[in-house]
C-alpha cells in the first residue's frame, strides 16, 4: 500500500513538474514559419538521376569533380602533408575520414547528402555533383519537364562565392570563375534568352 501511495506522490510531482516546463517553453505557435516547400534532399549523380540532362551529365563525368573522392582516398602522404602545410591543418593520415577535407570532395556534406545511409545514394554522393552547385534535386527532379519556369526556379545558379567555399586562395590561387566554371560544365544546359 505504501509503494502505491509513492508511486502516486511521485507521478504527481513529475506531472506537475512538466506543466510547469511545459508552461515556460516557446508556443509552437511561436515558432518561426518553414516554407510549404517540400523537403529538399540530395538525390546524387547518376546516369538515373541525371536522364534530362545527360548530356551536361556525360561532360561532367571526365572533370576532376566527378572524381574528387577518389582522389582524396588516393592521397600520397607527401600531398597530405603539403596539404597539411598550405591549408595549416593536421589530418594524420586518411583524409577521406577526415572533415576538414571531405566537405569539398563529396555532395551535401553533413547537410543532409554525404554520408547516406542507403550505400548506393552514398556512392553517388561521394564526387562533387551538379548539387553542390545547383543545390539539392529531389524537388527539381518533380517539376514537369514541360515547366521550364519551374524547373530554373527549383535549382540555385552558382557564383564565385559557391566555388570559393572550397577553391580558396591557398588552394586555387589563380582561380578564375569565367573559365573554370566552363571546364566543370562544358556542355550548355540551354540556349540563353533572347
Amino acid at each position: 500500500m505504501i509503494k502505491r501511495i509513492l508511486a502516486f506522490v511521485v507521478m504527481g510531482v513529475l506531472a506537475t513538474s512538466v506543466v510547469a516546463l511545459a508552461a515556460d517553453a516557446p508556443k509552437v505557435a511561436d515558432a518561426p514559419k518553414v516554407a510549404d516547400a517540400p523537403k529538399n534532399d540530395y538525390v546524387g549523380a547518376s546516369s538515373k538521376s541525371c536522364m534530362c540532362h545527360f548530356k551536361q551529365f556525360k561532360a561532367w563525368s571526365a572533370t576532376p569533380h566527378a572524381h574528387a573522392f577518389e582522389g582524396l582516398q588516393a592521397t600520397t602522404p607527401e600531398q597530405l602533408k603539403k596539404m597539411n602545410e598550405l591549408l595549416k591543418t593536421t589530418v594524420k593520415d586518411h583524409p577521406e575520414t577526415d572533415a576538414a577535407c571531405v566537405g569539398c570532395h563529396v555532395t551535401g556534406y553533413k547537410l543532409g547528402g554525404y554520408p547516406a545511409a542507403d550505400s548506393l545514394k552514398n556512392s553517388a554522393l561521394a564526387r562533387v555533383s551538379c548539387e553542390v552547385c545547383h543545390g539539392p534535386a529531389k524537388n527539381h527532379m518533380t517539376v514537369p519537364a514541360a515547366d521550364k519556369a519551374g524547373r530554373k526556379a527549383s535549382m540555385l545558379v552558382p557564383t564565385i562565392e559557391t566555388c570559393k567555399k572550397c577553391h580558396t586562395t591557398e588552394m586555387s590561387p589563380k582561380f578564375d570563375f569565367a573559365v573554370m566554371s566552363k571546364k566543370v560544365h562544358p556542355v550548355v544546359v540551354a540556349a540563353p534568352a533572347k
